[in-house]
C-alpha cells in the first residue's frame, strides 16, 4: 500500500504533494493512504483533490472507529 504522510507539512505545500502522489499511483489499482492527521483544513484541502480527481476515498476505515486522521484512496 501506498502512502502519503502529511504530518509537518505546511497547508500551502499539501496541493503539490497530494497531486504527485495521485498522479505517481494513478491507475494502479491499489489502494493509498494519506495521512492528515486530525486537521480538518488538512482533510478539507486533500479532499478537494481527490475530488478534482474523481477518486474514490473513505475517511479511515469501517473497522478503524478511534482513528480517522487518515484518507484511504483506490487508485482505480
Amino acid at each position: 500500500m501506498k502512502r502519503l504522510d502529511l504530518h509537518r507539512t505546511r497547508h500551502e505545500d499539501v496541493r503539490r504533494k497530494v497531486i504527485r502522489f495521485v498522479e505517481h499511483s494513478w491507475g494502479s489499482g491499489q489502494e493509498g493512504e494519506i495521512i492528515t492527521g486530525n486537521s480538518p483544513k488538512m482533510k478539507a484541502l486533500t479532499i478537494s483533490i481527490l475530488d478534482e480527481y474523481g477518486l474514490s476515498y473513505q475517511r479511515g476505515r469501517k473497522f478503524d472507529v478511534h482513528n480517522r486522521g487518515y484518507i484511504v484512496v483506490l487508485f482505480e
